[in-house]
């Protein structure tokens, strides 16, 4: 996966349950574009809330579901939908409906939230392609949007094959990509990893430097059931599932990093800065090979420590065996 201006990969190495928390969590606005087998669907985000969905796989209109619903007739969206044409589609077809139709507008928005939340689902059947999240303004369909964060968390611990399938059958019931192997989409999907049974607590670092990483592995891994990631945004995913199953993880953050949009230099202070926001009580420790004393003393104000770490690769040395010396004494681990 690569990160320059904005959030890019591919849907075979982070599903779509992991990018909707990254940007929930992180708080994006933007528009996240994904592709797969010749469909594309494009979600647009405001703060990290989902404000509109189309898909070239499943086009369902605001307009079907208003009547469906019975708070439109088909008249009027005809109507509708003819004035929006005339006045070269100036406005959206929900605010003219609630305007000149009288059509109730918590209907509207609430059909609006089920039109999301269906285009949606049946964007977890895609599980190749390719995603890219680039930073643009957007605008909110009138107060309709869907939480990410909470959708998730309303689909509880849902594995991916279970999201897939729920996908899948969305798609077949409201007639989606007619003629598409959707047999075929669940037997690609790799078989689940057995998750790892363990008392040990867990601990979550976060480093660029890769041989940083395994060596606190090493030397943590008795003491905690370490995870370890060289990106901000794939350790959020780690922490909310953590934080989710009632897991309360120490979080170990180097300092000096890229940003998650691939930018700058402070993306330890970045990743901290939505953790504190967003997960209360987690201890957080970062570590840093260089002295920034304006990121130090944000910290301070956040009330977390810095701890100096060795410079890059050096894991050998008197130098680490100080910083896990002083970690462990931080942690109040035996010697």
């Amino acid at each position: 996966m690569q990160m320059q201006s904005g959030l890019h990969g591919k849907l075979e190495e982070l599903g779509l349950d992991e990018i909707l928390q990254i940007v929930g969590v992180s708080r994006r606005t933007g528009i996240l574009t994904l592709k797969s087998r010749g469909r594309e669907a494009v979600l647009q985000f405001r703060d990290g809330l989902l404000v509109r969905v189309t898909s070239t796989g499943f086009q369902q209109s605001l307009g079907e579901l208003l009547i469906r619903n019975g708070a439109a007739t088909p008249e009027m969206v005809q109507q509708a939908l003819a004035i929006q044409q005339q006045e070269q589609f100036r406005e959206r077809i929900g605010t003219i409906l609630h305007q000149r139709f009288n059509v109730d507008l918590q209907v509207i928005e609430q059909t609006v939230r089920e039109q999301i939340s269906n285009v949606l689902m049946t964007l977890f059947a895609w599980t190749e392609g390719s995603f890219d999240c680039a930073p643009l303004e957007v605008e909110t369909v009138d107060a309709a949007y869907l939480d990410p964060v909470q959708l998730m968390l309303e689909l509880g611990d849902a594995s991916p094959d279970q999201l897939v399938a729920e996908g899948v059958k969305l798609q077949q019931a409201l007639g989606a990509d007619e003629g598409y192997d959707q047999v075929e989409e669940i037997v690609e999907l790799a078989p689940l990893t057995p998750s790892k049974q363990t008392t040990l607590p867990p601990l979550v670092i976060v480093d660029d430097d890769s041989s940083m990483l395994e060596a606190v592995v090493d030397a943590f891994g008795q003491w905690f059931d370490v995870s370890s990631f060289t990106r901000g945004e794939e350790a959020l995913v780690r922490i909310d599932a953590l934080f989710r199953s009632g897991g309360n993880p120490v979080v170990l953050v180097d300092l000096i990093m890229p940003k998650m949009d691939g930018s700058g230099v402070l993306g330890g202070l970045e990743l901290i800065q939505l953790l504190h926001r967003n997960f209360n009580g987690l201890r957080i420790f970062a570590i840093s090979d260089f002295h920034h004393a304006d990121a130090v003393q944000e910290l301070s104000g956040l009330g977390y420590p810095c701890m100096n770490k060795p410079r890059r690769g050096d894991t050998k040395g008197d130098q680490f065996g100080l910083f896990v010396q002083n970690l462990k004494a931080a942690l109040h681990l035996s010697h």
